[in-house]
């Protein structure tokens, strides 16, 4: 079990893109005021399709890479699959994510359309003949689009398409591509002279601006649009929003201390802890479940389910955390 979790990757987007996309959709569950019981159904069908599209891209971009992460040291799983194997498993997963939202689905050409499309863009990042990943700004933002941005097309297909609930999806859809983006630059500022010892030309790799400044504006932009979505709830849900918001906010500002000022590393451009990670992957979705308990208690697996996929994810955040809590006690 744990090489396939491994060759999936699964640690790397569970707890980073899925969560957050089922708190997109939680959260128009509880603007919509839908029944809990056709929400549920809508969750785990959703659930699946995010899940496999995901493994899918990453499987896509290890198999594409193999040659270069060879010479740059990596030891994967998939480097020990005969390629009929790694054949088998995409066309097993691309069943298992679409099949089941096929058939829920009630309009199915544009289900098809839309899995389609997200789909192939979720690989043409990596894929030889497009590789998206080696064209540099257009690399970034085809990635964020792909992983962050096409899976939310989806949510069309389950709630009322009015002005209330595309304009907010909007909102959501430009948070997405700016987290996104703002991922990949981090993760490409990170890997950039593995990058260059290979070969492998990326944005960052190449760049001569101020990267750092350009994910801090892109922080800033992702918290405005979070408070504009919040804005919405703040009528029905007050106490759960704004518990959340407060517990986020020290969270972040004890992280901060032990990241920067004990451990002297730079918090914006470090995977120890990314800024709002916490809040968009964890906090909110389980904000939104506990929202959803208003209509039925049993919503509130929901948010246990997030806890539970972000479950190391939060407990390094809350150690962190615990580090600067011990030091100002002690």
């Amino acid at each position: 079990m744990k090489k396939v979790m491994s060759y999936l990757r699964l640690d790397e987007w569970m707890s980073s893109k899925v969560t957050m996309m089922l708190g997109i959709q939680a959260y128009f569950i509880c603007i919509n005021r839908e029944d809990i019981t056709a929400a549920a159904m809508e969750l785990i069908v959703y659930f699946l399709f995010l899940s496999m599209f995901l493994a899918l891209s990453y499987v896509s971009n290890d198999f594409s890479d193999l040659e270069a992460d060879r010479m740059a040291g990596k030891k994967k799983v998939i480097t020990n699959v005969p390629r009929w194997g790694v054949w088998l498993s995409v066309v097993l997963m691309a069943a298992a994510g679409n099949v089941p939202l096929m058939l829920y689905a009630d309009d199915k050409l544009l289900c098809a359309v839309l899995i389609f499309v997200t789909v192939f863009l979720g690989i043409a990042y990596s894929v030889p003949g497009i590789r998206f990943k080696e064209r540099g700004v257009w690399g970034l933002a085809e990635c964020s689009f792909a992983q962050h941005c096409m899976p939310l097309t989806v949510l069309f297909l389950f709630f009322e398409i009015n002005r209330l609930n595309v304009f907010l999806w909007i909102i959501w859809f430009v948070l997405s591509f700016l987290d996104g983006l703002r991922y990949i630059l981090i993760h490409q500022y990170i890997d950039r002279e593995n990058d260059r010892a290979t070969g492998i030309h990326t944005f960052v790799s190449d760049s001569r601006v101020n990267i750092r400044k350009g994910i801090l504006c892109l922080c800033i932009l992702e918290s405005v649009c979070c408070i504009l979505l919040l804005i919405p709830l703040l009528p029905e849900y007050a106490a759960v929003v704004i518990a959340g918001l407060l517990f986020n906010l020290l969270l972040e500002f004890c992280i901060w201390q032990v990241l920067n000022v004990y451990a002297g590393k730079d918090w914006l451009v470090s995977y120890d802890s990314v800024p709002l990670e916490a809040f968009l992957n964890i906090i909110m979705p389980v904000m939104f479940g506990i929202c959803m308990m208003k209509r039925s208690i049993w919503a509130g697996i929901f948010s246990v389910f997030i806890l539970i996929c972000c479950f190391r994810s939060l407990k390094i955040k809350l150690g962190i955390a615990g580090v600067y809590v011990k030091s100002r006690i002690s």
